[in-house]
């Protein structure tokens, strides 16, 4: 009964240190980008580009057009923890079109989400809710 119990605390507690943003691998080499291809007529043409920093979280995001141009763009900044605390939304342009920040509550669940104009003004504003039993 106690090597289970014991093997059950080893298995939380490592579900606890090891992060749920960890770096993805294959092959047993870190990931750095992902690159997804669309197929027309044979050909490959380039659809939408991943890109993850040195501790697995996603860094960028670009989406491109069906001749392969640049839609839009998004980057992401994380804290100490791992949690997403911005994005910054590009147009085709590279222009900025908006900024997203992340507030979390002291048991690391998102809190708000503020929506930024590039001027700075506040667009809009979410507050997340947790119903619990």
């Amino acid at each position: 009964m106690n090597k289970c119990f014991l093997t059950l605390v080893t298995v939380l507690l490592f579900s606890l240190v090891i992060p749920a943003n960890a770096q993805k691998k294959v092959n047993g080499k870190a990931v750095t980008e992902i690159k997804e291809w669309r197929m027309e007529g044979g050909k490959k043409k380039i659809d939408h580009i991943t890109k993850y920093d040195a501790a697995g979280n996603k860094s960028e995001e670009i989406e491109f057009s069906k001749v392969g141009d640049q839609k839009s763009r998004t980057t992401f900044s994380y804290n100490e923890k791992g949690k997403c605390i911005e994005e910054k939304h590009y147009d085709e342009y590279n222009k900025l079109e908006k900024t997203v920040q992340y507030q979390y509550n002291e048991f690391g669940k998102k809190q708000s989400a503020r929506t930024l104009l590039p001027n700075g003004k506040l667009k809009s504003e979410k507050v997340y809710e947790y119903i619990t039993e």
